[in-house]
């Protein structure tokens, strides 16, 4: 099985074109979610393997939360979005006016905020991928987790790193600024949260072959 890392350059080049057109569509989303312009960027990406996975979650021991979902169809593989305390803190503020302490207080509706964020994110990065790809993507209702990085990120990537060794780690920044006419954030109101796409050599060699046939 070809190995992620031996991609060409190009070949990275044309993954990251298509994460940023799924980017751009989740900001869009998010906007009409939250009433508020809305921008969403990946200031830096990286492909990994499960050797260096630990070295990407932090402090393990801070308490955070993550949001998991499964893709299907076109695609096989996972979604793992995790948040340090303060930007969920800061997220749940903005979205929904609440604001909170201690994660581990969390109700079932913070939650299905978080449930939310994970849908427009995913969904939004989906939709990238099957405009320039021309296939039909699924992902799962997102699963909400909140316990200390460390112990989430083993728990859930157990399962990922049994099919998918490799993977893309992206530093997601989301952006919600109310004032229209500002070029830039607002000094406290960018948090960064980190994505973790699971999507495996079988995967990647699928939309590397559906794109040189688009840009052919």
């Amino acid at each position: 099985m070809t190995s992620l890392l031996q991609l060409t350059p190009e070949e990275k080049d044309q993954l990251a074109e298509l994460l940023n057109i799924g980017v751009a569509h989740a900001g869009t989303t998010l906007s009409q979610l939250v009433g508020q312009r809305t921008t969403i960027s990946v200031p830096t990406s990286s492909l990994r393997n499960s050797m260096s996975a630990a070295h990407f979650i932090g402090k393990s021991e801070d308490i955070t939360l993550a949001v998991l979902l499964r893709i299907s169809g076109g695609l096989d593989g996972y979604v793992f979005l995790l948040f340090p305390r303060e930007t969920t803190v800061h997220l749940l503020h903005v979205l929904s006016g609440k604001k909170v302490g201690d994660l581990r207080a969390l109700d079932a509706f913070d939650r299905s905020v978080f449930q939310e964020v994970g849908n427009v994110l995913t969904g939004g990065m989906l939709q990238g991928f099957e405009k320039f790809l021309h296939c039909t993507l699924h992902h799962s209702v997102p699963d909400v987790v909140i316990d200390m990085g460390g112990a989430i990120f083993n728990s859930l990537t157990a399962t990922m790193f049994a099919r998918h060794e490799e993977f893309f780690s992206l530093d997601v920044t989301i952006c919600v600024n109310p004032d229209p006419d500002a070029a830039d954030c607002h000094i406290g109101e960018e948090v960064t949260g980190r994505m973790y796409l699971f999507l495996g050599p079988d995967a990647v060699k699928d939309i590397l072959a559906l794109t040189s046939k688009i840009v052919s």
